[in-house]
């Protein structure tokens, strides 16, 4: 999995124009720093181009199993003493959903909010981890899944600032 996400190539610029400024606006300046001239001489940079469906074929092939086990299969082929497998391990976080926890009273949270209330945006993921279960499941069985707890809260939403 590792080969087939990282070995890819770069997008963007491969070069910058030359630092002489031929053809600008300005020709009262001879010359200007590398930082400034890479903003300027440049209409778009370099940047990662990373293939990522490997690692989402994987969890989706998973689908079922659980998180445990899921995780520490990754953590085999992807270990922390490369940067860009760390890299590729933290890309986990934008696919599947994985800290959800049971408030006092049975509703499902992350990172302290309710999960489905009104008026609150959470990023989607394609994945979720059951907190019943421990199980990887696709993130549309998620609302189905919910407790009654977190029904009640989109009805009940108290307004921030006062009643």
């Amino acid at each position: 999995m590792f080969k087939t996400i990282v070995e890819r190539p770069r997008w963007g610029a491969s070069h910058a124009r030359s630092a002489k400024l031929k053809g600008k606006a300005s020709r009262g300046i001879k010359q200007i720093g590398l930082k400034r001239h890479a903003k300027i001489g440049t209409p778009y940079t370099k940047s990662l181009n990373e293939n990522l469906a490997p690692l989402v074929r994987f969890l989706r092939s998973r689908r079922g199993k659980p998180w445990d086990m899921v995780f520490s299969e990754i953590c085999a082929g992807l270990d922390t003493g490369s940067t860009v497998k760390m890299h590729v391990r933290q890309h986990l976080e934008d696919y599947v959903l994985t800290r959800i926890s049971i408030g006092r009273h049975g509703e499902w949270m992350f990172e302290g909010e309710v999960l489905e209330r009104e008026g609150r945006w959470f990023r989607r993921r394609a994945f979720f981890v059951d907190p019943e279960d421990g199980l990887l499941k696709d993130y549309v069985q998620l609302r189905h899944r919910l407790p009654p707890a977190n029904r009640a809260c989109q009805t009940n939403a108290p307004l921030k600032g006062g009643a």
